[in-house]
């Protein structure tokens, strides 16, 4: 019976007190009576069937909360967080989801926290106290609550005779995709960009986030767009590709977006005269920027190599931009790269997999350029994965001065030393950088049997037209990359996103494997924080993004002691 039903039979119960009493006067009683009893039956039943719809309405709310806390969960079999409270330290804190493990020399945690609450449990000796957000100052084992939002951080400080620390634990967003993180080494230091939207993205935000080198989120932000790698660049801006899941700019709105630390948006940057590619935007130190476009050109006779003899190519095209927008120089691969250079084993799966314009002429992706830095006062080195190589071009004249790997050509350098893969050095390649005359690249080894991905370095001898083998690291849960990925100095070491694979990991200066961390997708690249973006400045940010609800100045709940 619902809520209806019984109303029902309230309706019915009045309509024969009213016939009975109307026929019979000393009946009235009887029938106010029975009328009760039906009000109260009814109103009873009711009442059970309205608890049963609430006990599962709450049922259901409770599924949605544990969708929302799966969040990004997606390959995760060991999220990081949770650590047991222990006795290690005269005093310490830990709650069910906090990360790092406390140590006493580290002062700033995160923590998933139901919105408004999160129970802090301490263990403190005679001789040291703790205090707990509004909480007084206590000594023993307790457990008391701090009242944050998601977003806001709260305070804990330890007094150790006389001497008090504050350490400060931030909430994470209810949706914050969880991670994994194992070291096996002394990490080289520092922080490092990623993005990335978890499965199934209908219903997921596309994340910015900065990790430290023990796997701690120090920054975060959700972004309104899919974005295809990004970082925080020198001036201290937020730069990331806006995304609609199309690739190489197809969709006009397509932009290099730049935004202050806090999420502002400074100001949109796209290529002049061609769509807006979101693989590589390098500050200059002039403050001039190199952003990328896979230009569309037609016709183009592709016969020679298995195609149309009316087609159409992707260029590989860069532009330099001022501040302003200006373009002071340009480059495109049309100008000074043949066809020939394309590597014969991309043929057959690009010309399979053309990128129709509207026009409905096919496009062929001959080139794929995902780098542009500069070297020297003269050079620019650019990568291109459908090359399977690195070159080194003029700035001046845009003629290729080098080459390292891919197609023989007069270009190219005199590989040496011991690489294992010397006779084809890389294949697939991404995010090829220069570190004095050290080039560093992440070959995604793609297509190439029994071959691993790897980062991979080469010391260039531009006066001897050599390029001898320096080192290698590998990961063994990496065992092939289809794309993307990135190498980068990373404090005294080297900083890896393996590709198409879920994992960021870090090696030593002597390509010891130092950490790995899991995410719930591939990012394109994992991108260093550079040195004048320091942790103090990104907190800053966080701050400033915090809900604008202030958090309870004064205890709600008493705290639970478990023993003096």
């Amino acid at each position: 019976m619902n809520g209806r039903q019984s109303d029902d039979v309230a309706a019915k119960a009045l309509k024969m007190s009213d016939t009975s009493s109307a026929k019979n006067p000393n009946s009235r009683n009887r029938n106010l009576l029975v009328l009760a009893i039906a009000v109260i039956v009814a109103v009873g039943v009711g009442g059970i069937v309205g608890a049963f719809a609430y006990r599962e309405r709450v049922k259901d709310n409770n599924r949605q909360v544990a969708a929302v806390t799966d969040y990004g969960r997606s390959g995760i079999t060991d999220p990081a967080g949770g650590f047991p409270l222990g006795n290690k330290y005269p005093a310490q804190f830990t709650t069910e989801t906090i990360y790092p493990r406390f140590n006493p020399d580290r002062r700033y945690y995160v923590t998933r926290c139901v919105p408004g609450k999160i129970d802090v449990e301490v263990r403190a000796e005679a001789g040291t106290t703790v205090k707990v957000g509004a909480y007084p100052p206590m000594t023993g084992h307790f457990a008391a609550e701090a009242r944050p939002l998601p977003g806001q951080d709260f305070k804990v400080t330890i007094d150790d005779d006389g001497k008090a620390t504050d350490y400060e634990i931030r909430c994470l967003p209810d949706d914050f995709p969880f991670w994994e993180y194992k070291r096996f080494e002394d990490p080289p230091k520092g922080m490092f960009f990623v993005s990335y939207r978890p499965d199934p993205k209908d219903e997921n935000r596309n994340w910015a986030t900065v990790f430290d080198q023990d796997g701690t989120p120090v920054w975060w932000m959700p972004t309104v767009t899919n974005t295809l790698g990004g970082q925080i660049l020198r001036d201290g801006t937020v730069q990331y590709p806006r995304g609609f899941g199309d690739g190489f700019g197809k969709d006009t709105r397509a932009a290099n977006e730049i935004r202050s630390l806090d999420g502002r948006l400074i100001r949109l940057v796209r290529v002049k005269g061609a769509p807006t590619d979101g693989h590589e935007y390098t500050l200059l130190p002039d403050g001039n920027v190199l952003i990328v476009s896979y230009k569309p050109r037609y016709p183009v006779d592709l016969s020679s190599v298995g195609g149309e003899k009316d087609s159409g190519t992707l260029d590989g095209y860069i532009q330099e931009q001022t501040p302003s927008g200006k373009v002071v120089w340009s480059w495109s691969s049309a100008d000074h790269i043949p066809l020939s250079d394309t590597a014969p084993r991309w043929w057959k799966r690009l010309l399979g997999n053309p990128h129709p314009n509207l026009e409905g002429h096919d496009q062929i992706d001959i080139f794929h350029l995902n780098t542009v830095e500069p070297y020297g006062k003269d050079q620019y080195v650019i990568s291109s994965r459908h090359t399977d190589a690195v070159f080194g071009i003029s700035k001046k004249t845009g003629e290729v001065l080098w080459k390292f790997g891919g197609v023989k050509t007069p270009e190219s350098l005199k590989i040496e030393g011991d690489d294992p893969h010397a006779d084809y050095p890389i294949a697939g390649n991404h995010d090829a950088r220069m570190t004095g005359n050290i080039l560093s690249v992440h070959d995604n080894a793609t297509n190439i049997e029994g071959r691993q991905p790897r980062m991979v370095r080469y010391r260039i001898d531009l006066k001897n037209r050599t390029a001898t083998y320096v080192g290698q690291g590998i990961d063994p849960k990496v065992t092939k990359s289809h794309c993307c990925g990135g190498v980068r100095p990373f404090g005294t070491g080297w900083l890896v996103a393996w590709g198409n694979n879920p994992y960021v990991s870090a090696f030593t200066s002597k390509d010891a494997l130092a950490f790995r961390m899991k995410v719930p997708i591939p990012v394109y690249r994992a991108v260093p924080v550079p040195p004048q973006v320091s942790e103090a400045d990104l907190n800053a940010a966080m701050d400033r993004m915090e809900p604008s609800i202030p958090q309870s100045k004064v205890p709600v709940n008493p705290p639970r002691v478990f023993d003096k």
